[in-house]
C-alpha cells in the first residue's frame, strides 16, 4: 500500500516539474519587446571652428607709478579728489615756489656778471697782444690775460647750467600727472613740509590695461609657432571671472624668455582697451589664446559627446534602420577627436554633415536601440535620461 502511494506522489511530481520546464521554455523563447526610446537629436553640422589655450590671470596696469616730489618745501594746494580720474598734465600739487624763484634770480644775476667779466678780460686781451708784439709786456703776462678769458667762458657755462637747474626746481613747484590715470589714496595733506623723494600719491594708467597670465609648457611650442606665424600678435579673448558676460578683445604681445623650471609654466602678457573701464588693475579673468581658425570643419555640440568607462570619447548617431520599429536605431561610434570646448567638439571622418547625433536621452540606450527622434527645441521634449513613462 505504501509503495503504491509513493508511486502515485511520484508520478503527480513528474507532471508538475514537466508543466513549470514547458511554461519557462515557453517564456524564453519570446522576445524581450523593449520599448523605443525618445531622443532629443540635433544634427553635425560645419562651420569654422576657433582653437583656443585657456588661462587664467590678472589685469595690471598698462602704467603705474608713485608720484613723489623732486623738491623740499611746503604743499600749498591740492588740485585733485582721491580715486579721480586725471588727464596727462594736470596740475596735483603746488609747493610753495618762492625759494626757487629767488634762486632762479640769483642764477641770472651770476650770467650776467660773468658776461660782464668776460667783455673786460676780452679787451684787456686784445691789447695784450698788440703790446706784446711791441714787446711792452712778456708772453707769460699775455697767457695770463688768455686765462683770465677761459676762466670766464667757463664760469658762464656753469652760470648757465645754474640757470637751468634753477628753472627745473621752478617747475618742480607743480607736480602734474605723468599720465592720464587714476590716482590712489593722497600721502600728504595741504600746508605739509615734504621733503624731496617722499611718496606724495600712486597713478595707475586705465586704458588700455595689460593681462598677466600662464601657459602650460606642453602648450607653449604650439602657441609659439601660431604667434611667430602671425607677426608676433594673437587674439585673446578676456572675461571676468566673476562674471562672464563682462567680456572684451585684446592682443597678445609678449613671451616671455624662460620657462619656470619648478612650475613648468611660462609668462604671458597681452594688452586690451578697456575703454569702458570694466576691468579693474588686479582683478582675475579667464583668457582665450585664438591659436588658430579651423575652416569648414564638422562639428557637434560638446553636450552629445560622453566618455566609456576607459575615458575613451564617444557619440550616439542616430540611422534608419527599416527593422526597427521607429525606423530608426541609436548607433555608438567612438569619433576621432580633434577639439573640443564648452560649446562644440571638432569630429573626424566617422560623422558627415548633417548626420544626427544623439544630444539627450542616452542614459538608457544602448548599441542598436530602436529611439524616437525629437529635434532640438522642439517644445515636449524629452530630459535627460528620461523615457516618455518616466514623464508620466
Amino acid at each position: 500500500m505504501l509503495n503504491f502511494v509513493l508511486k502515485i506522489f511520484s508520478i503527480a511530481w513528474g507532471i508538475i516539474l514537466g508543466g513549470y520546464d514547458r511554461k519557462n521554455d515557453s517564456q524564453r523563447d519570446q522576445p524581450k519587446g523593449r520599448p523605443p526610446i525618445p531622443v532629443i537629436v540635433t544634427k553635425a553640422i560645419k562651420r569654422d571652428f576657433p582653437v583656443y589655450l585657456s588661462s587664467v590671470g590678472h589685469c595690471r596696469a598698462y602704467n603705474a607709478v608713485d608720484i613723489v616730489s623732486q623738491i623740499s618745501g611746503e604743499i600749498i594746494a591740492v588740485d585733485f579728489e582721491e580715486g579721480t580720474f586725471v588727464e596727462e598734465g594736470q596740475i596735483l600739487f603746488h609747493i610753495c615756489n618762492r625759494r626757487y624763484a629767488a634762486n632762479l634770480k640769483a642764477a641770472e644775476a651770476d650770467l650776467d656778471r660773468h658776461r660782464a667779466q668776460l667783455s673786460i678780460d676780452q679787451v684787456q686781451l686784445e691789447r695784450s697782444q698788440s703790446l706784446m708784439d711791441k714787446d711792452y709786456i712778456s708772453k707769460q703776462e699775455f697767457e695770463t690775460y688768455s686765462t683770465r678769458v677761459a676762466q670766464d667762458r667757463a664760469n658762464i657755462i656753469s652760470a648757465e647750467a645754474a640757470i637751468e637747474r634753477a628753472k627745473i626746481d621752478l617747475e618742480h613747484c607743480l607736480i602734474k600727472a605723468p599720465f592720464s590715470g587714476m590716482l590712489g589714496k593722497r600721502m600728504v595733506d595741504r600746508g605739509a613740509i615734504i621733503n624731496a623723494m617722499q611718496q606724495l600719491i600712486s597713478i595707475r594708467q586705465m586704458t588700455p590695461l595689460s593681462v598677466d597670465f600662464f601657459i602650460s609648457e606642453n602648450d607653449f611650442p604650439t602657441l609659439r609657432r601660431q604667434f611667430e606665424a602671425n607677426g608676433c600678435r594673437l587674439n585673446l579673448e578676456i572675461s571676468h571671472i566673476a562674471n562672464r558676460a563682462v567680456q572684451t578683445k585684446g592682443v597678445l604681445k609678449f613671451l616671455d624668455n624662460k620657462i619656470d623650471v619648478a612650475s613648468g609654466i611660462i609668462h604671458l602678457r597681452g594688452e586690451f582697451s578697456n575703454e569702458t573701464h570694466q576691468f579693474w588693475p588686479g582683478c582675475t579673468v579667464r583668457v582665450k589664446v585664438e591659436l588658430e581658425i579651423l575652416k569648414d570643419a564638422i562639428v557637434v555640440p560638446s553636450e552629445s559627446m560622453k566618455v566609456d568607462s576607459t575615458g575613451k570619447p564617444y557619440l550616439y548617431q542616430v540611422q534608419v534602420n527599416e527593422a526597427s520599429v521607429t525606423k530608426h536605431r541609436a548607433v555608438q561610434i567612438y569619433p576621432e577627436v580633434r577639439y573640443r570646448n564648452q560649446e562644440f567638439t571638432t569630429i573626424g571622418r566617422e560623422i558627415n554633415e548633417g548626420d544626427m547625433v544623439i544630444l539627450r536621452g542616452n542614459m538608457l540606450l544602448g548599441n542598436g536601440s530602436d529611439v524616437i527622434p525629437i529635434p532640438d527645441g522642439v517644445p515636449g521634449g524629452v530630459p535627460n535620461g528620461m523615457t516618455s513613462q518616466q514623464q508620466k
